[in-house]
């Protein structure tokens, strides 16, 4: 998990402007068609090398890697002394790592890596905002991939993902082959286990060159790959790259999305007890399943899971379906009445107010109990307004100063609202 740092200003996160999305919606036809996109300069780097380095540092420590060597997943793989955390000793890394497993290509890549870094996890929440206002939170949400490497050709092969895909170079290129959905489906390939899509494996596609969109992408671009268009990476030789892979999963269903609800209230005890016997009704005509009372209980299992589905969503709003990340990010100076703060738009705060005066407070997926939630409306008001605010204007009584300053402090701690100025 990320470290956090004394300065606060090493920890701004740009906000990527409407335009890029505006553009990127015209340039992939809808989210229909591959493109290679430019990172606005206005937002500078997406992704900075030290941060994703250290992402995979945080991996590698954990012992929470994959690592592919010529086409092949080792269950247990040589992994070098040190994670690498310069450009010079990722190169050597990736050699190191070759060469202890006897190997020519190699990948060490990680799922869900954002689990691993609140720092990148945010920079991901900044640049996906603006996909999220125009698409709505995807279910079952987006995650990112950690893919470091030294190879020709894609590690696992021709395949497809469930998802649209945003990848973004950080060092190296990526030049990709890609063709829409339907394309293999009279093919005859062998179909192979996929973590989110379907795979071919490692397949001659010269006959299928000829028809390939082919796109390149370096550092300060984005590649663009629609869902379930297929893909593979060959290069004329082996190169080194290092690249994360932002995946927008919209193939959720209903059901799955309920699940969870479910589950919580059949779990709760007042919904384990002896069920009470309900009254048998008349013969008779009825114009609706409306007439019909359910037993007290039952209505209440229904409450329960609506009001957990209500929780859920509020949850997911504020961490725009990113999934991972949301802790300590950075230090935060002394912070006074006079400190000017702006919340931001990528990061919505949502109170919640419950009848006996405390409150829920959901922040970037979490959600945690306020015991005086009138105290603190007034800044999570002025949070939302997305105006810069002095903190002493969110503080509507002298005795709530305490609670306002403690709260706004822990909000600036997790990138949820900056200084301003």
């Amino acid at each position: 998990m990320s470290t956090a740092t004394a300065d606060i200003s090493a920890t701004y996160f740009p906000v990527v402007p409407a335009a890029f999305w505006e553009q990127a919606f015209d340039a992939t036809e809808g989210c229909t068609r591959p493109a290679v996109l430019k990172v606005p300069e206005r937002s500078g780097q997406l992704f900075p090398m030290e941060d994703v380095l250290a992402l995979g540092a945080n991996i590698i420590n954990a012992g929470d890697v994959s690592v592919n060597v010529d086409g092949t997943l080792l269950k247990n793989p040589v992994l070098p002394g040190t994670p690498p955390t310069t450009v010079e000793e990722f190169e050597r890394y990736l050699s190191d790592l070759a060469e202890q497993n006897n190997a020519q290509a190699v990948t060490y890549t990680r799922d869900y890596c954002l689990r691993h870094s609140d720092r990148v996890a945010m920079m991901t929440r900044s640049f996906i905002s603006g996909y999220v206002d125009r698409r709505g939170i995807p279910a079952p949400g987006i995650n990112v991939v950690y893919i470091a490497g030294h190879y020709q050709e894609t590690w696992i092969g021709l395949h497809n993902d469930a998802c649209n895909t945003f990848l973004v170079p950080v060092y190296g290129r990526k030049k990709i082959m890609l063709w829409p959905p339907e394309y293999f489906a009279d093919a005859g390939l062998e179909e192979k286990a996929a973590f989110n899509g379907v795979c071919f494996g490692h397949v001659d596609v010269l006959p299928y060159a000829a028809d390939a969109v082919v796109l390149e992408a370096k550092p300060g671009e984005i590649l663009f790959i629609p869902e379930n268009w297929w893909h593979y990476n060959q290069l004329p030789t082996a190169e080194t790259s290092l690249a994360l892979s932002i995946g927008v999963f919209s193939n959720g269903t209903p059901a799955a999305a309920v699940q969870p609800a479910i589950k919580a209230a059949l779990q709760m005890p007042q919904f384990n007890q002896r069920a009470e016997s309900y009254n048998r009704l008349p013969g008779g005509v009825i114009d609706s399943l409306a007439d019909v009372a359910l037993p007290t209980a039952a209505q209440n299992i229904l409450q329960a899971i609506q009001d957990s589905l209500s929780l859920q969503i509020l949850a997911g709003s504020t961490s725009s379906g990113v999934i991972g990340g949301g802790g300590t990010l950075r230090e935060v100076p002394v912070l006074s009445a006079d400190t000017s703060l702006r919340g931001r738009p990528d990061c919505p705060v949502i109170l919640l107010h419950a009848g006996d005066g405390s409150g829920l407070l959901f922040a970037l997926g979490a959600m945690t109990k306020q015991p005086a939630a009138a105290q603190i409306t007034c800044l999570i008001e002025r949070l939302a307004s997305g105006d810069p605010f002095l903190l002493g204007d969110a503080i509507t009584q002298p005795e709530h100063a305490e609670t306002v300053i403690t709260l706004a402090r822990t909000l600036c701690a997790r990138g949820i609202l900056d200084l301003d100025g």
